[in-house]
């Protein structure tokens, strides 16, 4: 059978990142640190990943695992931060792209032990899988300003040499954001009517995309 690296990508990308380098190379420095204490550690990765900041009850449990271990604080965060960065690379493609035994084979080529590779897929597939993606989707969402009041006038202006001739119409446009900002913008109907056309193009060619087979499998 062929190698399924051959034709997909690593779920890390071809380069190592420095994050899980530098969280190997510390597991190995710090080989006496007992499996139950680095399951522990990988439990907190996750919780990290669902509540996305780092709670003081947390960093206070990472201070304790330094100091009844007698490791600093910050070979301590290095592997931690490597456990969350590794969660977080394997949640961003979707999740029908990221396979149980190639995710597997990914944690072998980083030189991770057989144990914290059974935990990492006990958590990318197991009960909590999807709270987990949702979490990644609203993390990584683009945080633009959204709309908060709209509203519109059409601008009619008689000329003043005779009253029986109008300029052309306009329609004027205002916006505020939620970040405060008041936009005001006019467009003749002439535009405006390109804008919705080009509007509703748009959206036909969104609802083709859709309705395409191939990203209905890939939802599967």
């Amino acid at each position: 059978m062929p190698d399924h690296r051959s034709y997909q990508d690593p779920f890390y990308g071809w380069t190592t990142p420095k994050a899980i380098s530098l969280c190997v190379q510390t597991l190995k420095e710090c080989s006496a640190l007992p499996f139950e204490v680095i399951q522990k550690m990988i439990a907190l990765s996750e919780t990290q990943i669902l509540n996305e900041q780092t709670s003081t009850s947390m960093l206070d449990i990472l201070w304790k695992i330094a100091k009844k271990y007698s490791i600093s604080i910050d070979q301590v965060m290095l592997i931690f931060n490597g456990f969350v960065h590794v969660l977080r690379l394997a949640l961003k493609p979707p999740a029908a792209f990221l396979k149980p035994d190639i995710f597997k084979d990914d944690l072998r080529d980083l030189k991770f032990s057989e144990q914290i590779i059974g935990e990492f897929h006990n958590i990318l597939f197991g009960t909590k899988r999807d709270q987990l993606y949702l979490a990644i989707q609203e993390r990584d969402r683009p945080r633009l300003p959204s709309l908060q009041t709209f509203d519109w006038n059409l601008d009619v202006t008689l000329t003043t040499a005779s009253l029986s001739r109008c300029i052309e119409p306009l329609l004027l446009f205002q916006f505020r954001t939620s970040d405060n900002r008041n936009l005001t913008f006019e467009v003749s109907i002439k535009k405006f009517n390109e804008l919705r056309y080009k509007t509703a193009l748009i959206l036909k060619e969104m609802e083709d995309v859709d309705g395409k087979q191939a990203l209905k499998l890939l939802e599967t």
